[in-house]
């Protein structure tokens, strides 16, 4: 098992990166190669996958970002290809904060996961990042009712709470900072 590599990037390409280190080039897949510079020395995390149909590497820029694809692994029904094209639509610190703050608007907005995935994303990595048990599975729910009742349309409310990722927040605190992004919206409707 590898932890990590240094060495300098002498490919970009769609999915991955070829790194050489010591004459060597190891092919890994990365969430954002654009990140990556050919010619640039550089230090990749990886995680080694062997599978039915290979052996492959798997790399992160950062120990954090390679601790978010594991919990993301590790969620019934997303795998490996799953979790590394999750990351590569999102910021992993930002689906941390969405994780924290039970946002599941913000984790329905990416492009790999639906509704069912980002309940189960919840549920499954509640633990996982040492984050608040206490968390209200339906919060953003109760305040999207919330603001459709005040009269706003549901596109802009799912808009507007998929950008709000306030951990421990009460369902009122979520609601006034919703309700101060939603302000653009009242005075055009």
């Amino acid at each position: 098992m590898f932890d990590y590599f240094i060495g300098r990037i002498t490919r970009v390409l769609p999915h991955a990166i070829v790194l050489e280190t010591n004459a060597i080039g190891y092919y890994i897949f990365v969430s954002k190669p654009k990140l990556f510079q050919i010619g640039d020395e550089t230090k990749v995390y990886v995680q080694d996958l062997l599978k039915e149909d290979g052996y492959y590497l798997v790399g992160f820029p950062s120990i954090e970002e390679r601790e978010v694809y594991y919990g993301l692994n590790s969620v019934n029904g997303i795998g490996p290809k799953t979790a590394l094209k999750i990351l590569g639509e999102c910021n992993y610190q930002d689906l941390k904060k969405a994780i924290e703050s039970n946002n599941l608007f913000f984790l329905r907005s990416i492009k790999w996961i639906g509704q069912k995935a980002s309940a189960q994303i919840l549920l499954d990595l509640r633990g996982f990042f040492d984050l608040n048990q206490n968390i209200n599975v339906n919060q953003y729910e109760e305040v999207q009712f919330a603001l459709k009742r005040l009269g706003y349309k549901n596109r802009d409310i799912i808009s507007t709470l998929s950008g709000i990722n306030i951990p421990d927040a009460s369902n009122e605190e979520i609601i006034k900072e919703a309700l101060r992004r939603l302000r653009p919206y009242a005075q055009h409707s």
